[in-house]
């Protein structure tokens, strides 16, 4: 029998899940090459197999979700109040009437709390993509605690004007819990 054969012959009793048929085997205990073949075929059909569908209805969201979402339901519920406040306290000023650069100032700092507001919102909704918005999270958070404290510090604003950032630093603790639990390396349900 030439390898070809044989080894088109293995691959369909791995198809279908039947034996070798015996001129098969005879080959197999002959040729090397063959045998690796049939057992890289074997792996092969190992690695691609698709687990059977559980019978009756699926709750799609809880199979494709990790455990640890149910768990963190009040975070997501958290995250999304810090969400619509950053973005109501911020809308305002994003539209605020006049001119010059201190209002162009207040408007892009509106303007990004809100952006960080969507984000906060969109993680509510989808908690699988925490992970990859916590850099972006915390690095704006941190600049502007840096710049509270600087201006807090040259009293150019006071305490009760920068308590609004504790939403934002909220947010991104809220964030962070998210993200540790569907990091990657983390326990998939």
């Amino acid at each position: 029998m030439e390898c070809e054969t044989a080894r088109l012959a293995i691959s369909e009793a791995i198809d279908s899940g039947e034996p070798v048929a015996a001129p098969v085997e005879a080959h197999l205990a002959e040729c090397a090459g063959c045998r690796r073949w049939q057992e890289a075929a074997h792996q092969l059909r190992r690695a691609t197999m698709r687990p059977v569908a559980p019978e009756g209805p699926v709750d799609v969201a809880v199979t494709q979700l990790p455990e640890r979402f149910a768990l963190h339901r009040w975070v997501r519920i958290a995250l999304a109040w810090a969400a619509v406040l950053l973005i109501v306290w911020n809308a305002v000023d994003m539209f605020a009437v006049g001119s010059g650069p201190s209002i162009h100032l207040e408007r892009h700092q509106a303007a990004f709390d809100v952006a960080l507001g969507l984000a906060f919102l969109f993680v509510a909704w989808r908690p699988d993509r925490a992970y990859g918005m916590v850099p972006f999270a915390a690095a704006f958070t941190f600049a502007l605690s840096v710049s509270a404290i600087i201006d807090l510090v040259n009293g150019a604003s006071t305490a009760v004007r920068e308590s609004a950032h504790l939403v934002e630093l909220a947010g991104l603790a809220l964030l962070w819990v998210l993200g540790a639990a569907v990091g990657p390396g983390r326990k998939r349900s």
